[in-house]
């Protein structure tokens, strides 16, 4: 559902533009991702080739002259360890239920990918500089999402050159599509998968809140997708839940594995638990 100007009168929306912000936090180091590839799946490579240290006020420079083909963000940093709180009001948009709740800002030049993906939480994805273009798909449709075998929740897909041939059930997939602007706030259910393009250079405010997806839904689709996804489960369960080996941490934060999650419900009766990100800067 998307609601056109709802956080429009917030202070970030006109205030947030990549210069006033370069003046206002210029010296405030930021850890980035430059000269990203410009297609194929992000999910399974790794971040630390493209990571670089640098000021705000460099980052800003960067993104605004960064070409489509190399583009660079500032991905997936709590909002609240870089700007005022004050300036996106997120808090007005969800009820107080008691369940924890995540803010998260993105910046980045045109070009920049939030590859197709399912969060176990509502999200609320509000714009508030420049522009984006969203495609959802529906939970209920996950197998068209082609998931990687070992974490249901990223997909193998980039749906901006999808191979039919290869992933034949996204020729009957239900996708539904939206633009924002600023002061747009896109809602976006549990599960539902989305996949976030910047148009223009953009900034934006995410905010995850309420009851988390359940280990069940998981579990029917896992039982959907057959044996090829059954092993990978079964084997991360042992290697990273029954023996604590950790995991290796590769594109914006990685999701713990299906099995480490499956063994969380089962050791932890959280699902959840070990959703935050293992590097977060």
């Amino acid at each position: 559902m998307l609601f056109r100007g709802l956080a429009s009168h917030w202070p970030a929306v006109g205030s947030w533009t990549p210069e006033q912000l370069k003046q206002r936090y210029p010296d405030v180091e930021v850890n980035a991702l430059i000269g990203l590839p410009s297609s194929g799946v992000l999910f399974p490579q790794d971040q630390r080739e493209y990571e670089r240290t640098l000021s705000f006020s460099r980052f800003v420079d960067t993104m605004m002259t960064a070409s489509p083909a190399a583009p660079c963000y500032l991905a997936y940093k709590r909002a609240g360890d870089l700007f005022d709180p004050s300036d996106y009001d997120v808090d007005s948009l969800t009820p107080d239920d008691g369940y924890s709740t995540d803010t998260r800002v993105w910046i980045g030049s045109a070009g920049t990918r939030s590859m197709l993906h399912s969060d176990l939480k509502d999200n609320f994805f509000c714009q508030i500089w420049g522009e984006k273009r969203v495609t959802l798909l529906p939970w209920r449709d996950s197998r068209a999402a082609y998931p990687f075998p070992d974490n249901l929740v990223n997909s193998r897909v980039d749906l901006a050159d999808a191979d039919l041939d290869r992933f034949p059930r996204l020729r009957g997939a239900r996708f539904h599509h939206a633009s924002v602007g600023p002061g747009d706030v896109l809602f976006i259910p549990r599960g539902c998968w989305h996949d976030i393009r910047s148009t223009t250079p953009s900034i934006s405010v995410n905010h995850w809140f309420g009851k988390p997806q359940g280990v069940r839904a998981y579990l029917r689709l896992l039982g959907r997708l057959g044996p090829a996804f059954w092993y990978p489960a079964a084997r991360d369960f042992v290697r990273h839940g029954v023996l604590g080996r950790e995991e290796r941490t590769t594109f914006f934060f990685s999701p713990p594995s299906t099995g480490k999650r499956l063994y969380d419900a089962v050791r932890w009766g959280d699902f959840s638990r070990d959703n935050d990100p293992h590097r977060d800067s």
